[in-house]
This record gives structure tokens, C-alpha cells and sequence, in this order.
């Protein structure tokens, strides 16, 4: 469990970063609570708005003007670092610090339907003489809104969630033999939530979700209706069984039955269908992750066959309550979309 540590570490100049330390350090430009300025949790980890964030004069000019503007755009900054004996060295050190802001910004993904416009860049460096030195600058993918989306502000409440979530990635990283099943959903799930195609989507996502209940051959859509029955409950067989017609459409080329001649409500379906698929993947991964017991019951397919092989009831008490399908979906009102936002290219 992540906690909120009382008090700071001796600061310097930038008050993010003491002489010594070696960073990774991530920005994007998200929604922030308005009274949200930091927040030190224990590991290293930190989290800061764009007013806090102190930029050195001397990076705008190795940066660049076009990157230093990219920075300025943050309005959130994801920071984990740690005192090195071997600061100016890129070492081992480096990496954990990469994994640990990395899975910090999944777990935010996965706490929130969050989307990013631009691109989402990583720093990594160090802070030696006073000096804050960058060793490493890249752009990462961000994820990206659809025609359904969560806006709410983030803070520290969704920070710590997040942060919880990075800690059950930590667990697992590194541990394929154990874990494979388990990192490739998450891999399926992080590479759709950066596609643009709303159909590609909804395919990816509904991958996500079979690869947690490890149907048989042959018996594939009648089983991911049963099955999902554990996740959201008995009454969505109709429900699950569209998204897995789509989700066929789509692996077998047959998208043309449902993009050729633009019809308003089956483009409207289709946004409810993946905003459903995101959310079951979504919620089932983040459980899975919070909870020791299921990260090793969801982590490779010989456990997966165990615990699906558990009576019903069994299966329940150690999943817990299922969510609704619709929560993220059934508040949304589709009359303020636009037909070219569901791709019509007949001019409004």
C-alpha cells in the first residue's frame, strides 16, 4: 500500500530534486484538481502541478525551444528517483527509476479513462553539484479519449489509487514465467488505448477480457458470456454477446457490415460497445492487480484454468461484487455528438 509521507526531504534550489539524486520523470497534460499542488508518497515517488514544477534555465537551451514548449503544455508531472552512490552513471538504478514513474503512469490509466492530446514525454537525469543534468529525453504514447471519456479533474485521491495500481505492476514486472497472461492483457489493453479506430478499440478490448477467462476452443462467444457473468453479473448475455459479433467483425476483415453506409445509432452503438469493452477490461485488470491472491490466479493460463475450474460460488467470494457494464456509458448524453464525430463525411 502506497502512503502520503508527513514532511519533505531536504530540498535544494529545485525543490523536486536534492544534490545526488538520480530521476525519471514523466509529463503530460491532463485535467488537475485546481487546489492540487504536490503530493510526496513513500519509494521516491511524487507528483506535481505545473506550478510546482521548476524548469532550470540551461534546459531550454539542450532542449530545444520546441521541447522546452512541449514541458511548458504539462500540467502534471509523475517524478520517482532515489539518493545514488553512482549518480552520473546509467546504471541499473535508471531503469528501476523508468519502471517505477512507467507503471505509476498505467496505474493512472487504469485508475481513469484519462486522454492526453499531446504527446507525453520522459526525462530522465540526475541532480549533481546543484546542477539537475538530463541524460535522457523521449516522447511516449499517449493514451487517447474516445467519443465516451471521464473528464474529471485528477488529484491526490486518484494519485494514490494510481500509484496502488503501479505497486501490483511492480510485483509482476520481470516474473513472465509466472505472469505472462497477465502482462500481455495489460500490453493489449495499454496498446488500445492508443488507438484512434473506435472498431480497433473495442477489438483490442474484448481481447483483453478473453484472455482473462481462457475460453475453449469452439465454444469461444458462448463462454464469454458465461464467464463475464463473474465481472458484471447475469443479466448481459445480449450485451456481451454484441461486442463479441464486433469484435469477430473486426478480426476477420467484416467492418464494412457495420462502417459502409453511415447509419447514426449504430455508430452510437458502436461508442457505447467500447466504452463498455473499456471499462470491464479497465476494472477486472485494476482488481486484479490490487489483490495478491488474483494477480497469481490471473497470471499465466495453468492458474487461469484452476480458478476457472472453481465451483461458481467458489469463484465469487474470491473475485467479490461485479461492476455494472454501463457505468460509464449510461450518463453519457450521445444527442451533443456530432455525426462527423462518429465519422460521417457528409458535411453538417
Amino acid at each position: 500500500m502506497i502512503n502520503r509521507q508527513n514532511g519533505s526531504a531536504e530540498e535544494s534550489h529545485f525543490h523536486w530534486i536534492k544534490d545526488g539524486e538520480k530521476f525519471a520523470l514523466i509529463g503530460l497534460d491532463v485535467p488537475v484538481e485546481p487546489e492540487f499542488t504536490e503530493m510526496v508518497l513513500d519509494d521516491g515517488m511524487m507528483a506535481l502541478a505545473d506550478r510546482s514544477f521548476e524548469l532550470p534555465d540551461y534546459w531550454k537551451n539542450w532542449l530545444g525551444s520546441i521541447r522546452v514548449e512541449q514541458i511548458n503544455e504539462c500540467t502534471l508531472f509523475l517524478l520517482a528517483k532515489c539518493e545514488s552512490q553512482t549518480v552520473g552513471i546509467v546504471d541499473g538504478e535508471d531503469k528501476s527509476l523508468i519502471s517505477k514513474v512507467g507503471h505509476w503512469m498505467m496505474g493512472l490509466c487504469l485508475s481513469q479513462k484519462i486522454s492526453v492530446t499531446e504527446a507525453i514525454f520522459q526525462a530522465v537525469g540526475h541532480c549533481k553539484g546543484g546542477k539537475i543534468d538530463i541524460r535522457n529525453f523521449s516522447s511516449l504514447v499517449p493514451p487517447l479519449g474516445s467519443i465516451v471519456s471521464e473528464f474529471g479533474p485528477i488529484g491526490e485521491e486518484r494519485l494514490i489509487c494510481a500509484a496502488n495500481i503501479a505497486g501490483g505492476l511492480h510485483e509482476i514486472t520481470d516474473k513472465e514465467a509466472a505472469y505472462w497472461r497477465l502482462l500481455r492483457c495489460l500490453h493489449i489493453y495499454q496498446e488500445a488505448r492508443s488507438q484512434r479506430d473506435i472498431l480497433d478499440r473495442v477489438h483490442q478490448f474484448t481481447r483483453c477480457i478473453e484472455g482473462l477467462i481462457v475460453p475453449t476452443q469452439g465454444n469461444t462467444k458462448s463462454q464469454f458470456k458465461s464467464r463475464t457473468e463473474l465481472f458484471i453479473g447475469p443479466k448481459h448475455h445480449e450485451l456481451m454477446g454484441k461486442l463479441y459479433d464486433v469484435r469477430s467483425d473486426v478480426e476477420h476483415l467484416h467492418e464494412n457490415k457495420l462502417l459502409e453506409q453511415f447509419d447514426r445509432d449504430q455508430r452510437i452503438e458502436i461508442a457505447k460497445l467500447e466504452a463498455v469493452s473499456e471499462w470491464i477490461a479497465r476494472s477486472c485488470l485494476t482488481r486484479i492487480l490490487l489483490s495478491p491472491q488474483l494477480r497469481v490466479m490471473f497470471g499465466n493460463v495453468m492458474n487461469l484454468n484452476s480458478f476457472w475450474a472453481l465451483d461458481p460460488e467458489q469463484r465469487r467470494m474470491v473475485w467479490g461484487d461485479p461492476v455494472d457494464p454501463m457505468d460509464t456509458a449510461k450518463q453519457f448524453n450521445f444527442s451533443y455528438i456530432t455525426n462527423s464525430a462518429l465519422g460521417s463525411r457528409v458535411q453538417e
